[in-house]
């Protein structure tokens, strides 16, 4: 199950990110966890996704246009 957050799902709406967008990236995409803590990004044509992995939950902290400064 995806979780989103409200920061998350503004972030979306304001680069015009759709869910399955971020879906397909998690699924699908380059993957790569950031040392020391539990955040994971992925990424896949141009969107990346950070999230926390729990079981067979993803807790969506943040979304950007890939390649681009956050």
């Amino acid at each position: 199950m995806f979780i989103y957050t409200k920061h998350t799902l503004e972030k979306m709406d304001a680069l015009g990110i759709g869910k399955d967008e971020v879906e397909t990236a998690i699924k699908e995409g380059m993957k790569w966890k950031e040392k020391g803590t539990d955040k994971w990004h992925a990424q896949l044509a141009g969107t990346e996704a950070v999230f926390i992995k729990r079981q067979n939950d993803y807790f969506l902290i943040a979304v950007y246009l890939a390649g681009r400064s956050k």
